[in-house]
């Protein structure tokens, strides 16, 4: 791989910050689970999370505006590194639920889980301002990310092999251990990067006109973020209940449910971009997430079945998770366009203000998985249902608010 402005070491960071934190979003509900933790009580540990992540994303945002992007990608590994080593050396629960707070384990763990955090947007666009460009290394990213995704799902798996010699948190511990070592790799490799010299900010916070196309850009982040955090956070441990997985082979359950999911995003990724060019992003993005809500809507009538014992002679696991793995492979195919459409309107002296309030709209909306725990103590599939319906309109409304005629990226 060409090492253009150390592309290639953002693309090793990408690696093992995808291995570590797809085990970390995926082991830790059913390590709270495990700490005799209740479904809403995780989902309350879930709304500091969203909140302490969207206002570091805000701060390292604006950082990066004014000192460049690359200090913020640095900064920002920090945090998780640091609350992995948290959930490595104590099993106090209150320690628990910082070092998750602090790793900022929020959102799906989906294939580009470890691909992007604050600054990484900003630092793609700023790095490489050519639309078509941008799209190919965010692409590759998500690849690197997808792919190195079976591995975290495999680290997950691997728990219920070192249940007999360290017991079943004690080998969680373990693997948070090597979570947080393969956090320090991804750290030391931010430090090879080149970027480009920031343009002077010339004012406070941000252009008009890059306010304007960030202010329709968040409105839709809240959307589908409140989608995200309705369904997607506490799903491993809703597959976990649902189909009453052992509880000794649970997590080896659920990384063999998720690995199919991070081959179909890499595959939709790499579709995506060697379609680069020759379809409008703005159609992608906006079909991409549709079928991101739809999926998830049919997933919700298989947990539906499964739950209230309708049809339960059918594979239903196995149908679960070949929808789980359709919605990965769209959410893949559609995640380099995404990106790009969210700093296709904003001026390059923006990027990193403008991407961070887009990021804080999305963290803070998904602080509705709150509400995701109660709501699946009443009826396990209800948030999905309600993500769904969110996902689906946030797709919809993406050419109807963000129908720019002029592009002053």
């Amino acid at each position: 791989m060409k090492n253009d402005k150390g592309f290639a070491y953002l693309v090793y960071s990408r690696v093992f910050r995808s291995v570590a934190l797809i085990f970390m979003t995926l082991g830790s509900p059913l390590y709270l689970a495990l700490l005799n933790l209740s479904l809403a009580e995780i989902g309350l540990v879930y709304v500091g999370v969203m909140a302490f992540t969207a206002f570091l994303s805000v701060g390292l945002g604006m950082l990066g505006d004014r000192f460049g992007y690359k200090k913020s990608l640095i900064l920002g590994e920090i945090a998780p590194m640091a609350g992995a080593a948290v959930l490595a050396l104590s099993q106090n629960i209150w320690l628990v639920g910082v070092g998750v707070t602090i790793a900022g384990i929020s959102g799906v763990a989906g294939g580009m889980r470890g691909a992007f955090s604050p600054g990484m947007t900003a630092y793609t666009a700023s790095t490489y301002p050519n639309h078509g460009e941008r799209v190919k290394k965010l692409g590759t990213l998500v690849i690197a990310a997808s792919v190195s995704s079976v591995f975290g799902a495999i680290l997950l798996l691997s728990q219920s092999y070192i249940i007999p010699i360290l017991g079943a948190a004690g080998a969680f511990r373990a693997l948070f251990g090597v979570a947080a070592l393969m956090l320090f790799v991804s750290f030391l490799c931010l430090f090879s990067l080149e970027e480009n010299p920031r343009p002077a900010k010339s004012t406070r916070i941000m252009k008009p006109e890059s306010m304007r196309y960030m202010i329709r850009i968040s409105a839709l982040s809240v959307l589908n973020g409140a989608g995200m955090g309705l369904s997607l956070p506490l799903l491993p441990l809703m597959f976990a209940i649902a189909f009453k997985l052992p509880a000794d082979t649970t997590a080896l359950y659920i990384g063999m449910i998720y690995i199919p999911s991070y081959i179909a995003t890499a595959i939709g990724s790499n579709i995506s971009k060697k379609l680069s060019g020759k379809l409008d992003i703005m159609e992608v993005a906006s079909v991409a997430r549709m079928a991101n809500g739809l999926l998830l809507g049919l997933l919700g009538v298989i947990f539906f079945m499964q739950y209230y014992g309708f049809l339960v002679y059918l594979p239903l696991l196995d149908a679960a998770a070949f929808v789980y793995s359709c919605r990965s492979f769209a959410a893949g195919f559609g995640s380099a366009s995404i990106s790009a459409v969210s700093v296709k309107g904003i001026h390059g002296e923006d990027y990193g203000t403008a991407t961070s309030i887009q990021g804080l709209a999305g963290n803070i909306s998904q602080a509705s998985s709150g509400i995701s725990g109660y709501l699946a103590e009443v009826s396990l599939p209800a948030p999905l249902f309600a993500g769904a319906i969110l996902q689906t309109l946030s797709g919809y409304l993406y050419p109807k608010l963000l129908n720019e005629k002029k592009d002053t990226g």
